[in-house]
């Protein structure tokens, strides 16, 4: 069955590419819907989707936008257009699949469209900004954008751009032949967050709950894998979360890699969801190579955990913080919340004889807990090591009580 695909660019400096795109599309029995999101100059191609009526939907006019002279406004502008009309033919049946091609500016407005589209629906930005140099989150956000990179700029065809941009149609042709369409489950559907250095204790847990009749989602701690998993909590698709591994939330706090957003575990406490909290993953922070780290940093206990990642552990102060942050928030939850705090360890470099094991450091998280005042939470603090299959069992078991109750 043929399945309609947009196909996103600025007409009037990546018109060629753009019809070269839709034809290979329409070569395999699809439809593409061009969309023109240029500015300046006359459009190269006839659009099925006029720069005109993007402007429109995002209620000015192309006329307005250049006489008011403001590129980052034009540009914020036209993301609003593209992306009211990508949610448009989605919700009408219209929109299978997307693909868009261009440098920042058609990536911004590109993936802007992406992100408002359900998880699921096929997306692949062409993009000469995907590259190691630049930084990714802001395009792809919580949903599931493919960045590929253009390799050389997006000007002409030429013995690089048709073959990247022949994979690229290829990408979106096969992605949407192949899509799922949207998934429903019966059973009632429960998150966790997990990390590698968690990883034994989640997959007990999944057993458990799937054994259970579950439906599982386990979501990295990578800070925007939390931030999906919120999203769906707010949404009111989550009857339960394990929050097993929240490492981003010390990112947060202390600048690391992967950070958690200022609001984490707000929406948790504002959907009412029975959430068992366990500081997986906390008690160290994640920086990038060694050389890369401060002096005073490297005074501390660090482990090299691969050529672009190292872990050094937070001390006292910093685990007060982090259960001053739990607390503040779950502590004013709709529903119920246990934070269960395994007392052997908090990862699997923190254990007994391991290189970041430092019981005194992990008890600041306990004391900025209670510090911060526990209202109706309950703690629990069990003489286990995060990784034992016992520990695993008593929060997975204590979370459907919570969730049955």
């Amino acid at each position: 069955m043929p399945k309609s695909i947009i196909v996103i660019g600025t007409l009037d400096t990546k018109g060629q590419e753009i019809a070269f795109v839709r034809d290979l599309i329409a070569e395999r029995g699809h439809h593409a819907v061009v969309v023109d999101s240029g500015i300046l100059g006359e459009p190269a191609i006839e659009p099925a989707i006029s720069r005109h009526e993007v402007a429109a939907a995002a209620e000015t006019s192309i006329e307005k936008l250049l006489a008011g002279g403001d590129k980052n406004n034009a540009i914020s502008t036209m993301a609003r257009g593209v992306t009211s009309i990508s949610v448009r033919l989605h919700a009408e049946g219209k929109l299978d699949g997307v693909i868009a091609l261009g440098g920042v500016q058609g990536t911004v407005i590109g993936t802007a469209a992406m992100r408002a589209l359900p998880v699921g629906v096929p997306k692949v930005m062409v993009s000469t900004v995907a590259n190691g140099q630049a930084t990714f989150g802001p395009f792809v956000g919580t949903k599931d954008v493919t960045i590929m990179h253009s390799v050389a700029d997006i000007l002409g065809l030429n013995i690089i751009t048709r073959q990247v941009l022949s994979e690229a149609a290829g990408a979106v042709v096969g992605m949407t032949e192949l899509a799922l369409g949207p998934q429903t489950t019966d059973r009632p559907t429960m998150a966790m967050t997990m990390a590698g250095v968690t990883t034994p204790s989640v997959m007990r847990a999944r057993e458990l709950f799937e054994a259970w009749g579950y439906e599982v989602i386990a979501f990295h701690c990578n800070g925007i894998g939390a931030q999906a998993m919120e999203e769906l909590a707010d949404a009111g698709q989550l009857q339960g979360i394990l929050d097993l591994s929240p490492h981003d939330i010390g990112g947060y706090l202390r600048g690391g890699l992967m950070q958690s957003s200022p609001d984490r575990l707000e929406a948790v406490g504002r959907r009412g969801v029975p959430i068992v909290f366990v500081p997986g993953g906390i008690d160290f922070i994640l920086f990038g190579p060694l050389q890369s780290i401060a002096p005073e940093m490297q005074e501390r206990n660090y482990v090299v955990h691969n050529p672009i990642h190292t872990h050094v552990r937070a001390n006292l102060a910093e685990m007060s913080e982090a259960g001053r942050f739990v607390a503040e928030r779950l502590s004013q939850a709709a529903g119920p919340a246990t934070i269960m705090i395994p007392q052997r360890g908090f990862s699997q470099l923190n254990i007994t004889g391991g290189p970041l094991f430092n019981p005194e450091a992990d008890q600041g998280f306990i004391e900025g807990l209670t510090a911060a005042g526990l209202g109706k939470l309950t703690l629990i603090e069990l003489d286990m090591h995060i990784n034992d299959p016992a520990f695993a069992e008593a929060a997975s078991t204590e979370l459907r009580s919570l969730m049955e109750r």
